[in-house]
């Protein structure tokens, strides 16, 4: 069973990880409990050019987080509130909403569809 509850961005990775992959990371934290949401890859190996590329549809994320949250720049999401889809204790959280609005943003729909 699902709840919804309220979080902080306590930090923000936009660029490279470790194994050179382009991706994204926000820290969650609630009342007792810590987070990061994302962690999914923004780019993929283009054999032709034999090299990792920033992935056009992945790259659509980004807004996509922006508009939930209700900011303009990456750099102000850090200190903003969420409110977050939990299903319980120890799994994934891939769900998150703006504070007040009924604006939601599910990862598993956006990068299956």
């Amino acid at each position: 069973m699902s709840t919804i509850e309220n979080a902080e961005i306590t930090e923000t990775l936009l660029g490279y990880a470790d194994q050179g992959i382009l991706t994204f990371s926000i820290g969650l934290k609630g009342k007792g409990w810590g987070v990061n949401y994302g962690n999914r890859a923004l780019d993929g190996f283009d054999k032709k050019e034999d090299k990792r590329t920033p992935d056009q549809a992945a790259m659509r994320i980004i807004p996509e987080i922006l508009n939930v949250v209700g900011v303009r720049k990456w750099e102000e999401l850090k200190g903003k509130y969420v409110r977050v889809e939990t299903n319980g204790l120890g799994r994934t959280i891939t769900k998150i909403g703006n504070l007040i609005d009924d604006v939601w943003l599910d990862l598993d729909d956006f990068f299956n569809t």
